[in-house]
């Protein structure tokens, strides 16, 4: 099946998942992807090339999953493991077509311009060091604020001083001159932010892209999820594989197995909001964790909304925590307004989750994780001829549930 989508609204909608990394500083990416823009048309740099860093600026934390990490480059100006999460991102972005091209200048993107290779295009490389630049001074701002002009003075004087050694003194000299005004900085500002990339994305065109270039996004960003727990490894593909399979095997036919598998390889992007403390904690929540953690369903909804051709995806993936007696979260359905797509990617959820090693306890056998979900049924939980499927066929859903999917 093709899917009419307008590429730029998926590129922004899941650098809203990227940008969740920072919890409560949740617009990096688009601030990087304004000042390269901007900084670029200064320099002269064609509209293609503009596009370009404003893709690169939005996806380039791709590496990113954990708090933590996303603390130390908010935090530093530059630290000894920052080349980690560059490697990372360029490894997922060569897997997906629509952001090969992308892959070059995120891997060098925390290379010094005096240590880039000379065998670099000079595109990538003056692409690459730019998102370096602005990634920098959007660090910078946060430590120092851009409250006023003897602040914004302060970065640039910082910014400056790395002049030809971290950065290109032609970039340098660029972004000096557009920092001088007043409306670069209030365009950092999460309302004329939105407004000026919503402006790019009405720019942008529908397209019919076929199920197997959507589905390779979603195992990237599958992988940026799962990545954020040691615990969580291939928990969205095990969910894919198994969903997909018992849609398979009721019948479901495939624009259904499609819709599970797709809403499964992206149901936890709300999980990248959630701190890693919270999802590796060993033992039981408490109520302010629980809820941080019980939106997750909510903010995947949110992030996937905002691509027009994909709002099935996006309502399946959030439902993928509701029950039959209403006692789900986070919208409390009942059996009546939980479309049949959610439920089988309830049932592969947990049934994946089961069989997982978690913080708090070991995986379970396939028996053992039948025997919970038959409780599930037993209570209103879950839908029965779901379970009844995974009972009658339990080696090969545990099998799939085990090896993941592949492209």
């Amino acid at each position: 099946m093709n899917y009419v989508l307008n590429l730029r609204e998926v590129t922004y909608a899941l650098s809203e998942a990227l940008d969740y990394v920072g919890i409560d500083d949740t617009m990096h990416g688009k601030r990087v992807a304004f000042m390269a823009a901007e900084i670029g048309k200064r320099l002269g740099w064609p509209a293609e090339r503009i596009n370009d860093l404003i893709v690169a600026g939005m996806m380039h934390d791709c590496g990113v999953s954990s708090t933590d990490v996303h603390d130390h480059l908010v935090s530093e100006l530059d630290w000894d493991n920052s080349q980690a999460h560059c490697i990372r991102g360029s490894a997922l972005l060569e897997k997906v077509g629509i952001y090969r091209d992308y892959a070059q200048a995120i891997f060098y993107h925390h290379t010094h311009w005096d240590e880039m290779p000379p065998t670099l295009d000079a595109v990538t490389m003056e692409n690459a060091n730019l998102i370096y630049l602005v990634d920098r001074v959007d660090a910078l701002r946060v430590q120092i604020g851009d409250a006023d002009a003897h602040q914004r003075a302060q970065i640039g004087d910082m910014i400056r001083k790395y002049a030809g050694k971290m950065f290109s003194p032609e970039l340098v000299d660029a972004y000096t001159f557009c920092a001088q005004a007043d409306s670069f900085w209030f365009y950092l500002e999460s309302e004329a932010l939105s407004g000026y990339l919503h402006e790019w994305l009405e720019k942008g065109s529908s397209e019919e892209v076929p199920f197997e270039s959507i589905k390779a996004v979603a195992m990237m960003f599958a992988d940026v999820v799962d990545a954020k727990s040691t615990f969580t490894t291939e928990h969205s593909y095990g969910v894919a594989s198994l969903g997909r399979y018992i849609a398979h095997g009721l019948e479901l036919g495939r624009e259904i197995e499609e819709r599970v598998e797709l809403a499964a390889l992206l149901h936890d992007l709300g999980k990248l909001r959630v701190a890693d403390a919270i999802l590796n904690k060993q033992g039981p929540l408490n109520e302010d964790e629980r809820l941080k953690m019980n939106r997750h369903g909510f903010d995947s909804h949110m992030i996937l909304r905002k691509i027009k051709g994909m709002h099935d995806i996006a309502r399946i993936a959030s439902l993928h925590h509701e029950y039959l007696n209403a006692s789900g979260y986070p919208y409390h359905l009942s059996a009546g307004e939980i479309p049949l797509e959610a439920r089988v990617l309830a049932v592969a959820d947990i049934f994946q989750a089961l069989i997982q090693d978690r913080p708090y306890r070991r995986g379970l056998d396939a028996e053992g994780a039948l025997e919970i979900l038959r409780q599930m049924v037993g209570d209103g939980r879950l839908d029965p001829r779901i379970v009844a499927f995974v009972e009658a066929d339990l080696p090969r859903c545990y099998e799939h549930a085990k090896k993941g999917i592949e492209l």
